[in-house]
């Protein structure tokens, strides 16, 4: 019997640990590095149509994810730091298949992702369908898969699914609608053409478009991370930060060019000038008393 009560006994402690751990007000972990990742697709319309002649009546008409082929990708990284307040920033990364082969295009972002096994992957919505296409053509091209990509958990702590994070129970949405919430620049071209746009080899636009996402979801998930305390940096800093990359990475970018430059020039004066109010009203306050 007193071997049973231990038992018992240490079960409980550990339980409650573990919804100490759940539900406490304990600060989250702080994240050091993110990687954040943005595919665009082909269909597979020979293999879906192949499907549909053996299934017959009963087959499905939407060409769902297992016929969805990686036609773009892109990628950056941004690492965090105790001892700066503006993080580290590499990438954007674009590759279409206009210049490489799937295999390829797989290989090199699988590549970016082994060398930074502890980099949080980060998407909008693509536990979704983004990441069972990676797991499938990974598996149909013999590649292997990097430890971001392995646990099946959509909630895995190697990844972060931002669309679903930032809305938790809430109506989840497109990132277009985030942004445009945000005030922060997004697609350039509806998400709705991109498919058609890749068949058609429009591989310009298409580039533009996943570029785009990326920047966009980067910027979203600093601020959604910064204000959870998972990182520390200075928002319009960190901001022109990515801007900057973005345009040494992909100067022929009009997005880039047109919309997240000057937009990202345009925080740092807001918060100049709320700096400078600030530092005004605290002068006058001072003479005041």
């Amino acid at each position: 019997m007193p071997n049973t009560l231990n038992m018992l006994e240490q079960m409980l402690e550990k339980e409650a640990r573990q919804f100490e751990g759940q539900n406490g007000e304990k600060a989250e972990p702080k994240t050091s590095s993110i990687t954040v990742l943005d595919l665009e697709f082909l269909w597979d319309r020979d293999a879906h149509a192949g499907y549909r002649i053996c299934e017959g009546t009963t087959a499905c008409d939407e060409i769902r994810w297992p016929f969805h082929q990686v036609a773009a990708a892109c990628w950056i990284t941004a690492r965090f730091s105790a001892t700066s307040d503006v993080p580290e920033i590499t990438g954007p990364t674009v590759l279409s298949l206009e210049t490489i082969g799937e295999r390829d295009l797989l290989e090199n972002l699988f590549e970016a992702l082994h060398q930074n096994p502890s980099s949080i992957l980060v998407t909008w919505g693509g536990e979704a369908r983004d990441l069972a296409v990676l797991r499938h053509r990974a598996a149909v091209h013999d590649l292997v898969l990097p430890l971001q990509l392995r646990p099946s958990s959509p909630h895995a702590p190697q990844r972060l699914d931002l669309c679903r994070d930032v809305c938790v129970q809430a109506t989840p949405v497109h990132l277009s609608e985030y942004a445009a919430a945000s005030s922060i620049p997004c697609k350039p071209i509806p998400s709705k053409q991109i498919g058609l746009l890749a068949e058609q080899g429009e591989w310009g636009k298409v580039r533009e478009q996943v570029a785009a996402d990326v920047l966009t979801t980067t910027i979203i998930a600093m601020r959604h991370l910064a204000a959870r305390e998972m990182i520390t940096c200075d928002r319009a800093r960190s901001v022109t930060a990515v801007a900057e990359a973005a345009s040494g990475s992909i100067p022929y970018s009009r997005f880039v060019n047109r919309d997240l430059v000057p937009w990202a020039a345009g925080q740092a004066v807001k918060v100049e000038g709320r700096t400078r109010s600030l530092a005004e009203a605290s002068s006058v306050a001072a003479a005041l008393n």
